[in-house]
């Protein structure tokens, strides 16, 4: 039974007798007994104890956002630090259904905090609030939030200036955030750098991350890694090689994303010595790449995200034992499958929409635009690319799957909610499949329209029939 068992200090009504209590606690349960006991006492009504047993809820590895949101509604006159809290709480969880609900919940916590008016956003809320500004991609919201750190006199420092150039970075904007990093930059934050090259990269722009990267007066494993990654995701397999190499020259040791970053390079270039050499490299230095790729011997990978690459691995080449194999094998581990799910901003709202989504109160609008959009791909030659359909289903339920993709059902509402010619801003939260990139080609061209996604790997920008990524992502 997990009981805890009050020891209070010299001073029994200071809600600090209970801080070590607090600080032992293994459960939510241990902490529940300890809001009990502090309401019971009158103690929640004061900020210090109110505001210790949030902070330890919130960095709690039992963390339930639900029980947090609902303790922090029961504060009585909240300070600076509880608001900090739980924004920060909300900006970095991603456990509700919805993919993109806690960030945005950061988001409106910080315009309560504005409106009650009692203490005024620090230092340490501004990062928070970025953070959840960069994973929507609300870029309005993120231009208002650097103009009121101008404001307050916070653009000086160095963690808000940080967070103001990878919220940039992370919707796209990479003009500012260059003007706002050459304003700003130190030379020791290697993080700002890092943040900057992966950005470049993220729009497609190697010429640009391999300047940056080539000015930096110190760089990090992560410096290399990006640069790699970047090399491999465009195609550019021979400058990955390249600059693999010339990471050892240089001493720094490779690490896990660095193998797995360049193995595509090697695959690709049927570069065996090589390939060798970091198979002995990962053995020798207990690094567990073969977890990625050994599977068809029976492995088993030990991330969730390296199961879900298995298990799409199997599908995509028809091998449903394997697909049933690991799927049984995820349900043991309790690892699930993230839903695909991709949302639109339009007047300030977001509209979220995930595969076959049909709850949306323009549905039947959205369906028609969709049957639009199919029938006018259709006429320029467009044929489904349903290999991309991991399921054990033929070939009709194939193609009507890649019709409800969650990033089409979004661009269809995009068209039929905006003026002609307006850019379209869609955010996914997985990688986009390359049906859904190859009809996104089309569509640009077809309604004139200009394009830009963001999915978990990069920035696509779609205008005219063409990508910016050049079909490499």
């Amino acid at each position: 039974m997990n009981t805890i068992i009050y020891k209070p200090s010299t001073y029994p009504n200071h809600p600090s007798s209970l801080f070590p209590q607090i600080s032992r606690c293994k459960t939510t349960r241990q902490l529940k007994q300890i809001h009990a006991h502090f309401i019971k006492t009158g103690q929640i009504h004061n900020p210090l104890a109110a505001a210790e047993l949030l902070k330890f809820l919130t960095l709690s590895t039992q963390l339930e956002i639900k029980y947090a949101r609902k303790f922090f509604s029961h504060i009585h006159h909240p300070n600076c630090f509880s608001w900090n809290t739980i924004i920060r709480a909300l900006a970095d969880s991603d456990d509700d259904d919805l993919f993109h609900a806690n960030p945005l919940e950061a988001l409106l916590y910080f315009s309560h905090m504005l409106t009650d008016g009692l203490v005024e956003p620090n230092k340490f809320t501004f990062p928070c609030v970025l953070k959840a500004c960069a994973k929507l991609a609300r870029i309005e919201e993120g231009k208002q939030l650097h103009g009121f750190v101008a404001k307050l006199g916070l653009v000086t420092d160095e963690f808000v200036r940080s967070n103001l150039v990878r919220m940039y970075v992370m919707c796209g904007a990479m003009k500012d955030a260059h003007v706002l990093f050459y304003q700003t930059r130190l030379e020791g934050n290697v993080v700002l750098w890092n943040v900057m090259i992966d950005g470049f990269v993220r729009m497609g722009d190697l010429r640009a991350s391999r300047e940056l990267f080539d000015s930096m007066p110190n760089k990090s494993v992560v410096s290399w890694n990006v640069m790699i990654s970047g090399y491999a995701q465009n195609g550019h397999f021979k400058e990955a090689i390249e600059m693999f190499h010339d990471m050892q020259l240089r001493d720094v040791s490779p690490n896990y994303v660095t193998l797995l970053s360049v193995l595509p390079a090697i695959s690709r270039l049927g570069a065996i010595e090589l390939g060798k050499w970091v198979h002995l490299f990962a053995e020798k230095n207990e690094i567990e790449i073969d977890d990625v790729l050994g599977s068809l011997m029976g492995w088993y990978p030990h991330d969730s995200g390296s199961y879900v690459a298995l298990s799409n691995m199997f599908a995509s080449e028809g091998n449903w034992e394997g697909v049933v194999k690991v799927r049984l094998k995820m349900k043991e581990m309790d690892i699930r499958k993230d839903p695909g799910c991709s949302w639109i901003e339009l007047d300030g709202v977001i509209h979220e929409f995930l595969v076959e989504d049909d709850s949306h109160p323009r549905a039947e609008a959205i369906h028609s635009m969709l049957e639009e959009m199919s029938n006018q791909l259709k006429s320029v030659g467009y044929r489904p690319n349903t290999t991309q359909v991991l399921l054990n289903v033929d070939e009709k339920e194939k193609q009507s799957a890649l019709h409800y993709h969650s990033e089409k059902i979004a661009i269809a509402f995009g068209l039929i909610s905006t003026r002609p010619q307006t850019p379209l801003r869609v955010v996914k939260n997985l990688r986009v499949c390359e049906d859904c990139h190859s009809s996104m080609k089309l569509v640009s061209k077809i309604y004139n329209r200009k394009i830009i996604v963001r999915d978990r790997k990069r920035f696509h920008h779609f205008e005219n029939g063409s990508c910016s990524c050049m079909d490499y992502w």
